[in-house]
């Protein structure tokens, strides 16, 4: 029987809300791989429970990690542990990891999620916070053996800002089919919206908002859930109270994944209108899309990033241009008059998530980069 394949994970907080793809990737890995975590700090243990993790001890050593990007005492667990890979999740996670990379010599793969990127070639890279990583990308474009991106747009990104094309592989994350199942039943007599993510520009939570005001003022029969939290949020409140949307509009706040999956449950459509924001950021692979589609849920999303990559335009949901509101008033409209698509589109969407996107199809494909880096072929 072959020896572990031991593999050193960078995730700079371990682990937010927003980043459960990692916890999922993590436990979907076959028993040929033993994963270690290195972290500045550990969140919601009780929600995504993991024992084998890293990290400075006290606020103090978290804060010094945070700010020289190396801890000594990781020296000497690489010494003891000998691994066969390094994994960075984020561009600006790689910066952690990447002393570790020079000084051990050990093959390293970077997953760059859209952000990270966006911050390269937008408005960020002037942020004191990101002077960092924007100094010392090139180091990690040099020292990575691979880098995955999560759309094809990252990867071409990556490559035009002078990542070697033969670095650079598309890997979609997959989603945990069993988590959502299918089980939709008939759509609801007044059709019922959702939206799920930050409320941050990039998300296009005011374009849904003046859609449906429209779609309301148009006599039509429609309710629209919000979940999450963020900085726009108090913003998107003043909105709905400004035009008397508040008999149709819910905002839930932030949810657990079980109670995520139950709200897209009891709705028929969700709406993903993401646009590229000032600052360049932008999605790449919405996780949510994925999550809605298993659950049978089409979903209305905009022509960005990695979305038109999880959505057949007319099959499993619409695609409308960023920031064209009137498009989202129709394609709204077309779901409210025509509830046959919902269940129509939304088989369709669970039947591609079985066959593009499973979880465990995708980390067996991780895998095989994880082997190609280890092994150089």
């Amino acid at each position: 029987m072959l020896p572990k394949r031991k593999v050193a994970l960078f995730s700079t907080s371990f682990l937010p809300y927003s980043q459960t793809f990692i916890h999922d990737e993590i436990r979907a890995h076959s028993d040929s791989y033993e994963i270690s975590v290195f972290c500045k700090d550990r969140q919601n243990e009780d929600k995504f429970p993991f024992d084998n993790y890293y990290k400075p001890k006290g606020k103090l050593a978290e804060k010094i990690y945070q700010n020289i990007a190396y801890w000594p005492r990781f020296d000497k667990i690489f010494r003891k542990q000998n691994f066969d890979l390094i994994h960075a999740h984020f561009g600006t996670g790689a910066v952690y990891a990447l002393p570790y990379v020079k000084k051990f010599n050990i093959p390293f793969v970077v997953t760059f999620h859209g952000n990270d990127v966006a911050a390269l070639i937008g408005t960020q890279k002037f942020q004191t916070n990101r002077w960092r990583y924007y100094f010392k990308h090139k180091q990690i474009f040099k020292h990575s053996t691979l880098m995955l991106a999560a759309s094809e747009e990252l990867k071409a990104l990556l490559i035009e800002l002078g990542a070697p094309a033969y670095k650079v592989h598309v890997y979609r994350l997959g989603i945990d089919l069993t988590n959502f199942s299918y089980s939709k039943s008939a759509p609801n007599k007044v059709t019922e919206f959702i939206m799920v993510g930050r409320f941050t520009p990039k998300k296009g939570h005011f374009y849904t908002l003046k859609a449906f005001k429209e779609v309301i003022e148009q006599g039509k029969k429609a309710r629209l859930s919000f979940i999450g939290s963020g900085e726009l949020l108090e913003e998107a409140k003043e909105f709905v109270a400004d035009n008397s949307l508040g008999d149709y509009v819910d905002f839930q706040g932030i949810l657990s994944p079980e109670e995520v999956e139950r709200s897209l449950e009891k709705a028929d459509v969700l709406i993903a209108p993401s646009v590229i924001a000032l600052d360049q950021d932008r999605e790449s692979g919405l996780i949510v899309v994925k999550e809605a589609s298993s659950k049978g849920l089409p979903v209305i999303g905009t022509w960005h990033g990695g979305i038109h990559e999880i959505i057949d335009d007319r099959k499993t949901g619409f695609l409308v241009p960023e920031r064209n509101i009137p498009a989202l008033v129709e394609k709204m409209i077309t779901f409210i008059d025509k509830p046959e698509l919902i269940s129509e589109f939304g088989k369709a969407g669970r039947k591609k998530m079985e066959e593009e996107y499973d979880l465990f199809k995708q980390v067996g494909e991780l895998e095989q980069l994880y082997e190609k880096a280890i092994t150089g072929s």
